[in-house]
């Protein structure tokens, strides 16, 4: 009923304002504005006119039109408007405003609720006596009552209502709300009787229907949601047949309470034999030699035949001809099952499309976001043929910006048969996020942190959006930190695939040691540009002062000579390499930098030094989720020119739940008698860590970790001997990965293996935010 109201007034709404839009009038002047009610409720004309921009004597304007019934629309004593003209002397004309009045609710009563409780009901609604209301307005507020319902697992849970206009007093009515809970449900487990060859686990993962687990107060699994429950009958049958199990078939789900509210659901498979293709052929073709096109068939004679494989043949026959502009060419296979021998002899019916070229490229629905932000990832343009290939990548490209709820591409027919105009329909979502936390590690404690991020800035506009820049503003403190942080990315400098960034800092470090403070004030431009498939170049110059301040009276002579402020001015060239199948939990892939940085000498400042760094972090699947994964990290850095010595606040550390996590944070390397970290000039780190799942979104991990730090250039100080200079330090533990969406965590407890003379030699436990890589 209420959808059905809400489809009605829109469709009245367009209605109405095109069939003033045929009239044709729109210069002329208006003589009059009057105001008519529809329906009984009583309509105050001054209160329509001051939501519109209408006046007498004013040309008649077709977008301010359309606003103002659009105005009135939003407007909450107003459930519908309409706009009509009618044709005045001397060429003017009269503009009507029609307007349908919400009632005032006088009572409003709710029963049915018991496990929510009426009265909360009636919060969850937020309306009350004297508020406006009516059907569409009810549906809306309903739905944050549903919503609740559903949270605490009544999936079947509804609201009606009835709205009865008081006899005599038009202007206002009684609402009656009822709900109908229906009965709990949480679902315990999920199970599929009859199945041999794809674990459950897997199966569980494809599902869109979660069972109830431990992490379920906060990720909500275990929520019966009927529809969804439908759709993996789909899904499971779909995962047998992508295996090569063509008639496999699932039952439909069964359900059984176990308790008072928590039920299992059964699903019976029957996955029937493991069908091979037993041969192929593609008929229709007129265009291109067949020897051309059926080099995209993968699904061989003898191999499995998994449904995905059929599939992804038709598709790259239709991308054969897609990419070469002929639009429309359909792909159907059939299959045909030889159920004696267990064989699928696949036939691949085309029909061939027509050349067609781009006309022109439109997009529609950006209010916000310009124009040429969307079009310099659209990699086609008018006057080419159309090629689908390159259309369904600018598609991606637009999508992965993450500016749009909603991103279309499709074509549309002009005058010219062959010529279609390429239409961009998106629909924009919100790009900003303004965040207040607190976070804690072993390192640096508790933090509070507050941060403003907007992906689609603009620098050079107001309001700033829609440029497609991103800004982050970050400022968070605590006991061992203090820090404020401006970063602000153009990913088309110059409109070109050049991105530029600026990071300007404050960062007040008191966790470094107990023996100094150490304050780095500055920022960075960093020029970026990608090449090939998954490289990137940067080119970085930075400009920092440095000032280690705070010196404990009883510090070495090595940390006091380090005090006092000094000026950094640097130029770094970096080459990363990123093939992993994700950002932050990877399962494969590989994950590379090389850098070289020079401070000083021509960039100036008070530090001459050099240095050259390389990381690498490779990841290798294995079975059920579980992950191995290799990642090592080596750098040395010299002074040259008039310095003496690589001041403390570029040497190399090593310990601590980034690196060797066995050991205190910097704790692994060269020290002085009072156990304080020195740094070295060179480093080396190596980890192998293997993760499985437990749940979703938790990982247990076995890791072992091992790490070097020199005073020289991979060689020990002779000349200065200090306690860890050259000591090989390793570990092993285990630990737990919550991989919870912006807050991951990552809980370890290391024993050593190899440790110096001052290192302790017990298990410690860390505990940090973030990913490591």
């Amino acid at each position: 009923m209420n959808n059905g109201f809400h489809k009605r007034r829109q469709s009245l709404l367009i209605l109405s304002v095109w069939a003033v839009a045929i009239t044709g009038a729109w210069a002329a002047p208006l003589r009059d504005i009057r105001v008519e009610a529809i329906g009984d409720v009583p309509v105050s004309a001054e209160q329509v006119l001051a939501h519109v921009s209408a006046r007498v004597g004013q040309e008649l304007d077709r977008a301010a039109l359309s606003e103002d019934i659009r105005s009135l629309q939003r407007a909450g004593p107003f459930s519908y408007a309409e706009a009509r003209l009618q044709p005045a002397a001397d060429g003017e004309l009269i503009l009507f405003y029609r307007v349908a009045g919400r009632p005032k609710i006088r009572t409003l009563t709710v029963s049915g609720a018991e496990y929510l409780g009426n009265k909360k009901v009636r919060n969850l609604m937020e309306i009350g006596s004297g508020d406006r209301v009516d059907s569409a307005l009810l549906g809306q507020k309903a739905q944050k009552v549903r919503e609740s319902y559903r949270k605490d697992y009544f999936p079947e849970a509804k609201v009606t209502w009835t709205i009865t206009p008081v006899a005599g007093n038009p202007e206002f009515s009684d609402v009656e709300l009822r709900v109908e809970e229906g009965r709990r449900a949480v679902v315990r487990y999920i199970r599929f009787q009859g199945r041999q060859h794809i674990p459950r686990r897997e199966l569980l993962k494809l599902m869109t229907q979660k069972q109830s687990s431990w992490l379920s107060w906060i990720n909500n699994d275990g929520i019966y949601e009927p529809a969804s429950v439908l759709a993996d009958r789909e899904i499971i049958r779909g995962a047998f047949m992508d295996r090569g199990y063509l008639g496999a078939t699932v039952s439909e789900p069964v359900f059984q309470y176990v308790s008072h509210k928590k039920i299992d659901i059964t699903f019976t498979v029957a996955e029937g034999p493991l069908y091979q293709v037993g041969s192929w052929q593609v008929a229709g073709l007129a265009l291109f030699p067949s020897n051309e096109v059926t080099r995209g068939v993968i699904a061989a004679a003898g191999s499995r035949a998994a449904l995905s494989s059929i599939t992804r043949s038709a598709q790259n026959i239709r991308d054969f001809y897609g990419a070469r502009g002929y639009l429309k060419t359909r792909v159907e296979p059939r299959l045909v099952l030889d159920t004696t021998q267990a064989l699928a002899h696949v036939h691949y019916d085309v029909a061939e499309g027509t050349l067609a070229y781009i006309q022109s490229v439109a997009i529609r629905g950006n209010a916000q976001t310009k124009d040429k932000v969307i079009r310099r990832e659209i990699s086609v343009v008018p006057g080419e043929v159309f090629n689908e290939v390159k259309v369904r990548a600018s598609e991606n490209r637009v999508r992965n910006l993450n500016y749009f709820s909603f991103v279309n591409v499709y074509p549309e027919d002009t005058i010219v048969s062959n010529r279609f105009n390429l239409i961009f329909d998106v629909e924009e979502q919100r790009t900003g996020q303004f965040m207040i936390g607190a976070g804690i590690s072993s390192v640096d404690n508790i933090i509070g942190f507050v941060e403003l991020t907007e992906g689609n800035f603009d620098l050079f506009a107001w309001p700033p959006k829609g440029g497609g820049q991103k800004l982050r503003l970050r400022a968070q403190g605590g006991r061992e930190r203090t820090d404020l942080e401006m970063s602000l990315i153009e990913p088309w400098f110059l409109n070109r695939r050049l991105s530029l960034g600026l990071d300007l800092f404050r960062r007040d470090a008191r966790y470094y040691s107990d023996e100094y403070d150490q304050v780095n004030t500055g920022g960075s431009l960093t020029l970026g540009r990608p090449f090939f498939a998954f490289n990137r170049i940067n080119w970085i110059y930075g400009l920092e002062d440095i000032d280690i301040r705070n010196v404990a009276e009883e510090a070495s002579d090595l940390i006091k000579a380090e005090g006092g402020g000094r000026l950094k001015s640097y130029g770094t060239m970096e080459i990363i390499r990123d093939t992993r199948n994700s950002t932050f939990v990877a399962s494969r892939g590989f994950r590379g930098s090389a850098s070289a940085t020079l401070s000083g000498g021509p960039f100036g400042g008070d530090t001459d030094t050099y240095q050259f760094s390389l990381r690498g972090s490779q990841y290798f699947p294995l079975w059920f989720g579980h992950v191995l994964n290799f990642r090592g990290w080596g750098s040395m850095i010299q002074e040259y020119g008039s310095s003496d010595r690589v001041p403390i606040f570029d040497r190399l550390f090593m310990g601590g739940p980034r690196t060797v996590r066995a050991f205190q944070y910097r704790k692994v390397g060269p020290k002085d008698a009072n156990k304080e970290p020195l740094g070295g000039r060179s480093a080396l780190y190596g980890s192998v860590e293997y993760t499985l799942p437990i749940v979703d979104k938790v990982r247990f991990a076995l890791f072992y970790d091992v790490g070097v730090v020199w005073q020289d250039i991979f060689e020990k100080d002779e000349t200065m001997p200090a306690v860890g200079d050259g000591v090989v330090c390793d570990g092993y533990g285990l630990g737990v990965r919550f991989d919870f969406p912006q807050f991951p965590i990552q809980l370890d407890y290391a024993w050593p293996l190899t440790t110096d003379d001052m290192l302790k030699d017990s298990g410690r436990f860390s505990f940090s935010i973030g990913y490591t890589y």
